[in-house]
């Protein structure tokens, strides 16, 4: 790649092309996986790596990812909080995901997390179909500390009854 054939005003022994190349470059190894920005390039069209990153934070090895799809708008009406995911797929079976990616912790709130889970639940189930038809979901943050301090690199959260311990099976599974 020749970068020196484009032509820009001399700044210093760089043209403006080449200084603006060399700007966008120092920037570009600034960027880590957890950046937002960085997070949606290295995602978008990309099933093959949302699929690996998905199988070793759900501990599903054999997981088919068949739809992925970057930056997936949510819009409620009527004055209702709107979503936008960062990744959001889809399996073999049906399940889907929404993948997010947090440097901050604010960002990483339980309620958040929750609110996702209830708004691809709304996008999921469509009007005269019975509520056993909602699919599974996985609402998963990866997130740059450790949230809950505990020393572990994922946490699966469930639903469970109090009284007994048991899982509920709601088919909505979080990992922060």
């Amino acid at each position: 790649m020749e970068i020196r054939k484009q032509t820009g005003k001399q700044v210093g022994r760089l043209t403006v092309t080449e200084q603006q190349y060399q700007e966008d470059l120092q920037r570009l190894r600034g960027l880590r996986p957890i950046d937002d920005d960085f997070m949606r390039c290295l995602f978008k069209d990309n099933i093959p790596l949302a699929e690996f990153v998905l199988r070793i934070i759900t501990d599903k090895p054999d997981l088919i990812i068949t739809d992925c799809e970057t930056q997936k708008d949510m819009k409620r009406l009527a004055g209702v909080r709107s979503i936008c995911l960062d990744a959001y797929g889809k399996d073999s079976v049906g399940k889907k995901y929404d993948l997010e990616v947090q440097r901050q912790d604010k960002g990483a709130d339980p309620h958040r997390a929750r609110y996702h889970s209830s708004v691809m639940d709304i996008e999921n189930l469509r009007s005269g179909q019975e509520f056993k038809e909602l699919p599974d979901t996985y609402t998963i943050f990866i997130i740059e500390k450790d949230f809950y301090g505990q020393g572990k690199a994922v946490y699966p959260i469930e639903r469970i009854n109090l009284a007994t311990g048991k899982s509920l099976k709601m088919g909505s599974i979080f990992f922060m």
